[in-house]
């Protein structure tokens, strides 16, 4: 399943939360959400031995996870602050015409009104929403274009994508999910091709955005802010009030994210250890220290370890 993205010592907090629908053991089974106001409970548990020193990556901080006194044990915790997280905040509209009015300056909204109509007077623009219901033989043929999309879209930028390597494994997991309403896929059409698709998880009134891919003979058209549209309107719509862009920051995500928010580690240990007192100071350090050079756009912009994997692939 998606065991491979937890290693002994690690733990991936937003696969864990928003992909397995788990908490890792020291956590409770109750989650507050602090800008919806809504508690979200999760029974299912990853467990971890707290008995050893363990990281949890990647803690969004709007969500509150309580500790779990039992499950944790002895260990001790410290957080270290990480990158910026990027998500639309829906709870104050009531219309995406209204969100988007407040959100991008008339300028964007008169390019982004001429992009579309140019899109829709040149090619034959739907779009469909695939969540509860999709025929698998039609799930098949879509998550192969994905596939396809996704490829020559990093091809192109020379950068290695994770997913990838695992996309046959997944197809089973996210067919079901969407079964389920667990997870969505938002597709827009050119007739009956997709050139756009994107890959949502579910859970309360959050929609957590994945991953996404466009077909690049459309890239004059800005796929990803029209598929953006469609994704405001349906969220309203359907009473959801977190459309969450995860980490990662982009001229798009920072254009269309009206609340910025902050992932952190958490570092759990034996406070009676030397190796674990030693560890935890390396690790802290080794945070920071990352953290510095992406704030100095040294990592991700002048150095990307995907850009280098790609070249040594």
């Amino acid at each position: 399943m998606l065991e491979k993205y937890f290693s002994n010592k690690t733990t991936n907090l937003v696969f864990c939360f928003f992909l397995e629908r788990s908490l890792p053991s020291f956590f409770r089974d109750t989650v507050a959400n602090s800008i919806t106001g809504h508690t979200i409970t999760i029974p299912k548990k990853l467990a971890l031995n707290n008995k050893h020193r363990h990281l949890i990556k990647n803690i969004p901080n709007y969500l509150l996870f309580a500790d779990d006194k039992e499950g944790l044990g002895s260990l001790k915790f410290k957080d270290v602050p990480q990158y910026k997280g990027f998500l639309l905040d829906f709870s104050k509209y009531q219309s995406a015409s209204q969100f988007i009015a407040n959100q991008l300056s008339k300028r964007n909204q008169k390019n982004l009104r001429t992009k579309q109509n140019k899109l829709d007077h040149n090619h034959n623009i739907t779009h469909r929403v695939y969540f509860g219901f999709l025929d698998e033989e039609e799930f098949i043929t879509i998550y192969t274009i994905f596939h396809d999309l996704l490829k020559n879209r990093f091809d192109q930028k020379k950068t290695q994508n994770r997913y990838l390597n695992d996309w046959e494994a997944m197809q089973p997991i996210i067919y079901g999910k969407i079964l389920n309403k667990e997870a969505s896929l938002f597709v827009v059409y050119d007739a009956d091709k997709p050139i756009g698709i994107t890959l949502n998880f579910h859970l309360d009134a959050i929609v957590f955005s994945h991953i996404q891919g466009y077909d690049l003979m459309y890239s004059n058209y800005n796929i990803g802010d029209i598929s953006m549209l469609y994704h405001i309107d349906w969220c309203i719509t359907n009473n959801i009030t977190i459309f969450d862009l995860s980490m990662g920051e982009t001229y798009y995500k920072v254009k269309w994210s009206n609340r910025h928010y902050h992932f952190f580690h958490r570092l759990y240990y034996n406070n009676t250890t030397i190796l674990d007192l030693l560890w935890v100071k390396i690790q802290i350090l080794k945070f920071k220290f990352l953290q510095l050079l992406r704030d100095k756009q040294i990592l991700g912009n002048y150095f990307s370890l995907d850009r280098l994997m790609y070249r040594l692939k």
